[in-house]
């Protein structure tokens, strides 16, 4: 019997329709569904404008420059690489990726070593990343040949500022590379070069500005990790028009 009458009030527990909580009406819930979905959808509304806007950017752009662009700044940053360091290297080139300014703080918001050059001369602002790791291992190269030493000397795994005491002038020096490919003459006294430890804001990039990243990958124990070139799509769609 008490199975019986345990079985007859699940029943009914399972047969009783769902009791809105005191003080919210029928009116407020449905207000507030409207609104999460409202919400919801203007986020995909947002995403599909971005995803759009992008599209477009690339259009506007001819394939074939832009495939010759990479070509001409991975062949150069090899070569470059090569010959900075004697022992076995390997820079690759791994993909590219267009990212509003907002979205690569967002993607990217990690220690790292962060370096902004401005082009006074033609308003543009290019980017260079390396991961953490990789730029510590490349100041401990660095601060040995410095010191004449033949091994590199370990550093502490934290970043900090007196990073760019060891890697700024490496980092000068493949921006200058970089600059000699686009202009075929090396960087001008009107230049400013900016290090951070993460992307941050920049006063000369706005949040919405759109930037092509070309990502490299180096296997070589010594020195492995990730770097990103970073440049201004308005600035790249000018380049290309100047040299038609």
């Amino acid at each position: 019997m008490q199975d019986n009458h345990s079985s007859l009030e699940e029943q009914q527990r399972a047969e009783e329709p769902f009791q809105i909580e005191e003080g919210l009406s029928a009116n407020v819930l449905n207000n507030m569904m409207e609104e999460t979905l409202i919400r919801d959808s203007d986020g995909d509304s947002n995403q599909d404008t971005k995803s759009n806007e992008i599209k477009s950017e690339i259009s506007e752009i001819n394939e074939e420059k832009l495939d010759q662009f990479r070509h001409q700044i991975t062949n150069a940053l090899e070569q470059f690489w090569t010959a900075e360091f004697s022992d076995k290297t390997s820079v690759k080139f791994l993909s590219q990726e267009l990212l509003q300014y907002r979205d690569f703080q967002n993607n990217y918001d990690q220690p790292s070593s962060v370096s902004f050059l401005s082009l006074k001369e033609f308003g543009t602002v290019w980017i260079f990343q390396m991961e953490s790791d990789q730029a510590l291992k490349l100041a401990s190269i660095f601060r040995a040949r410095r010191q004449e030493l033949e091994s590199k000397v370990e550093l502490s795994g934290h970043l900090d500022g007196s990073l760019f005491f060891e890697i700024g002038p490496f980092i000068q020096d493949i921006f200058e590379l970089f600059h000699r490919q686009i202009f075929k003459q090396s960087l001008q006294k009107k230049f400013q070069l900016r290090h951070m430890l993460r992307p941050a804001f920049h006063r000369e990039i706005n949040d919405g500005e759109l930037l092509l990243f070309l990502e490299f990958r180096e296997e070589n124990q010594n020195k492995k990790g990730k770097m990103r070139f970073g440049i201004p799509m308005d600035f790249l769609k000018s380049l290309f028009v100047m040299r038609n």
